[in-house]
């Protein structure tokens, strides 16, 4: 495990050590700066441990676990302005899906675009209108028939 033995003043050395990978931080502690002993001088007051607790839980929330995932704040503009597919015609039953035939819109509330190489070749088992979502539903198993 790698620490860090901080002898500056003030956190922000400690709340650095942690970006880099420290994750044991020894800070030394005073209830006042002007009493007598060497450590006093760069040692934390009340006010500045609890700044520093609440700055390195900050920057670990900050830097998150390495999986990108969305935050619970973007939850909402995703589903707003992320894409689905939707038929970009009228189209019939029997009818193999193009690249042509399926547009990308808002609100995210279907089959994300991801999908789209995973549904051209397929045939439709029922009609879409222009903008109807398309699903894995309304699509023939496996290719083109």
């Amino acid at each position: 495990v790698v620490g860090l033995s901080d002898h500056e003043n003030g956190i922000a050395m400690a709340v650095a050590a942690y970006v880099l990978g420290a994750r044991v931080i020894e800070k030394h502690f005073t209830l006042n700066h002007t009493m007598k002993g060497t450590d006093h001088a760069f040692s934390l007051e009340p006010i500045g441990m609890r700044k520093l607790v609440r700055d390195l839980r900050r920057t670990r929330a900050a830097l998150g676990t390495g999986i990108k995932c969305p935050l619970p704040s973007e939850q909402g503009p995703l589903q707003k302005m992320g894409k689905k597919l939707v038929a970009s015609r009228a189209l019939g039953v029997g009818h193999v899906l193009t690249a042509a035939d399926v547009a990308m819109k808002s609100p995210a509330d279907g089959l994300p675009p991801t999908y789209l190489e995973q549904i051209v070749g397929r045939t439709l088992t029922r009609p879409l209108q222009p903008d109807d979502n398309i699903t894995f539903e309304i699509l023939a198993q496996g290719e083109a028939e």
